[in-house]
């Protein structure tokens, strides 16, 4: 795909979310790459949880048994096991997570009374497609094997993702249906990556969008997927997947952002074959909100997604 007619825009961005209008971006080069996850990875160390959960770092065994590093968030005070949600941080599959990330699924989990687990998996185009969908697949299979140690019910696991890790929450929900005969207790989808033919009216509409946008989702797509398939094309482009016996499912999506019209049609697409679903599609935003993890307007997105893992959102 080639998007040869660039369309410069004036959006109107919600004013919590303003400080996100600067960061516009046409390519993600190598040098970029290489100096943004450098800084990432140092900076993430020195994340710290909100008040009432610690941190702790665990090396478990990815994919062909390579070693990746996962986070744990659990509750100070416990003393019945806790829910668990497994989360996998956005970066179009290339960048790794960052220091709002940790933040925001700390409140989340304070909130919603879940431990959480958070996936440091292997990134593209050093390690394409499976790679990080198989790692957390891993994960899944390590919070399984030790879920005394980790205090937490086995029973009612959930995952979730932003933006690319949104697309790997779905596919590993999908793994686990088709390998394992298992299910997840509930999805959260906070503008995911859906469907690499990359043919909707936002993907068209939205070239210059902020933080992300359709020259960078072409960009990402091909680094992901440079290697091919494998034939499980099914694991990381949902909308010719089968969706059969999908969990409950909670999904987000930002107005100006490129990625918007999948996600509406991914909810669709569950809802006719019966999925519980929940929408939240948020006004005057852009990809990456979460970013701003200060605002009001961050602050309502985590009380809905709390609120859904409680199941007490209302539609």
């Amino acid at each position: 795909m080639n998007f040869l007619k660039i369309k410069h825009m004036n959006y109107e961005v919600d004013k919590e979310l303003r400080i996100l209008k600067s960061l516009k971006y046409k390519k993600m080069t190598r040098r970029k790459r290489a100096i943004t996850n450098f800084l990432l990875n140092l900076s993430v160390f020195f994340s710290r949880p909100v008040k009432g959960m610690k941190l702790k770092v665990y090396k478990i065994k990815g994919y062909q048994n390579q070693k990746i590093k996962v986070f744990y968030l659990k509750h100070k005070k416990q003393n019945t096991p806790k829910k668990a949600l497994i989360y996998l941080h956005g970066g179009s599959f290339q960048l790794e997570g960052t220091p709002f990330h940790i933040r925001n699924l700390s409140k989340i989990s304070l909130q919603s009374g879940h431990n959480a687990i958070y996936v440091k998996y292997r990134l593209a185009p050093k390690y394409p497609f499976p790679y990080g969908l198989e790692d957390s697949y891993q994960a899944y299979l390590w919070v399984k094997e030790h879920a005394d140690m980790l205090d937490i019910n086995i029973k009612h696991i959930s995952i979730g993702g932003d933006s690319a890790g949104g697309n790997l929450a779905i596919g590993v929900a999908c793994l686990v249906r088709d390998r394992l005969k298992e299910s997840f207790n509930k999805v959260l989808l906070f503008y995911p990556v859906i469907d690499h033919r990359q043919v909707t009216e936002s993907i068209k509409l939205y070239t210059d969008t902020p933080v992300f946008n359709s020259r960078l989702n072409e960009d990402m797509w091909e680094s992901y997927l440079k290697n091919g398939d494998f034939g499980m094309l099914e694991y990381a482009s949902f909308m010719d997947s089968n969706l059969r016996d999908f969990p409950e499912t909670y999904i987000e999506t930002a107005e100006y952002d490129c990625l918007r019209d999948e996600g509406i049609m991914f909810a669709e697409k569950l809802k006719d074959l019966n999925t519980k679903v929940y929408e939240r599609h948020t006004m005057h935003s852009v990809h990456g909100y979460d970013g701003v993890f200060y605002s009001q307007f961050m602050k309502q997105r985590i009380k809905d997604r709390s609120a859904f893992l409680l199941g007490v959102l209302k539609k």
